[in-house]
């Protein structure tokens, strides 16, 4: 029964996912920032609260829906050299998911706490909405302003590809979260500390923070501003939007516990990179917002009212077209005022006159 359920999601996701989707999820619950939903975050890093005994507080996220259930099965990965490989995984399956402009059913690693994932009446799984408040803060931080959007989700599996010879498999697993924003946007440190890595291959910046033991690597970026040793607070400029090493333009930022001069590597087939919603949650003094999370039910009811809203509408403009070009009633007209008889347009009828009698000559005359 479940994969019949998941069949037909797959269908609609793919059916939606290249329609009105990237286009117009104002109605869509739980939506990005950038599409109208309300979160609480701050405008810019603050001071988080100190650690208690060194540890980070509870997490507040919950499950909606119960347990999660994990699948354990031997999955093909790609890499970018288009080589196979394959590897008995452990993952969180149909995870309704945005991904770089589309929403995707898509699996997530197992090591992602189950805290951060949510699931549907249908059984499909989604990111949980304290994901979506976390992410949107540490965006917020990122591009100093509410801009850009989220593009893809920490241990999410990266897309399909085919190596040419009829086997497929997926690119690895997403280390870090992807921010875009626009080509050369000013980025900014979310956390501060020492700076570890300033430029590589990869347009990589890395930020150790002592008080969480974490370092915060930025990736793809270009025009860095830092040098390696420099000290920052969260906040500051450490350089601008780019593409390098990667083929789009967007900015990867990913987490490892302890101090690190370089991010891990490139889409392994597992998690190396530490979960970064504890730290970020606790460090940019994130609030639940009560946001509703972004399910494949949700969203297809979504969808559904809003393909009726557009027929109403379209009903509404052709019967108004209709009336336009509707040609008006002749109104026949027997008489006209002041007009004389015959077929009404003539003009009036004179009153005969009587001819004057004739003057005779006097007889004889």
């Amino acid at each position: 029964m479940k994969k019949k359920i998941v069949a037909v999601l797959a269908a609609a996701s793919l059916l939606f996912a290249f329609g009105a989707y990237a286009e117009d999820n104002a109605a869509l619950p739980g939506a990005r920032v950038d599409a109208g939903a309300a979160v609480s975050t701050p405008a810019a890093p603050q001071d988080a609260a100190p650690l208690e005994n060194g540890t980070l507080p509870a997490i507040t996220g919950e499950t909606a829906g119960g347990e999660l259930e994990i699948t354990e099965e031997y999955r093909w990965f790609i890499s970018q050299y288009n080589h196979i490989r394959g590897r008995t995984v452990r993952y969180y399956d149909d995870v309704y998911c945005y991904n770089h402009g589309d929403y995707y059913l898509t699996p997530f690693a197992a090591d992602v706490p189950q805290e951060y994932l949510t699931v549907d009446a249908s059984g499909t799984y989604a990111v949980a909405p304290i994901v979506l408040d976390i992410t949107d803060a540490m965006r917020t931080a990122l591009y100093g302003e509410d801009a850009g959007e989220v593009s893809m989700f920490y241990g999410q599996y990266c897309e399909r590809r085919g190596d040419g010879r009829g086997r497929t498999g997926f690119t690895g697993v997403h280390e870090g979260i992807d921010f875009t924003n626009t080509p050369g946007a000013p980025l900014f440190a979310i956390l501060g500390g020492e700076v570890t890595r300033a430029g590589d291959s990869n347009g990589t910046v890395a930020v150790y923070n002592a008080d969480y033991e974490v370092t915060v690597l930025y990736l793809h970026c270009e025009n860095i501003d830092v040098r390696r040793g420099d000290m920052i607070e969260a906040g500051t400029y450490i350089a601008s939007e780019g593409k390098k090493g990667s083929g789009g333009t967007y900015t990867h930022v990913e987490m490892r516990t302890g101090r690190h001069t370089t991010s891990n590597k490139y889409r392994n087939t597992i998690l190396e990179s530490a979960c970064p919603y504890p730290v970020m949650q606790h460090a940019l003094n994130v609030v639940e917002s009560g946001r509703q999370p972004v399910t494949a039910a949700a969203v297809m009811e979504a969808q559904r009212m809003r393909e009726a809203a557009e027929a109403a509408a379209r009903a509404e403009a052709e019967a108004a077209a209709q009336a336009d070009d509707a040609e008006p009633e002749i109104e026949l007209v027997d008489v006209i005022d002041n007009a004389g008889e015959g077929y009404g347009f003539a003009e009036p009828t004179p009153e005969p006159t009587a001819a004057p009698e004739a003057t005779l000559p006097p007889a004889g005359k």
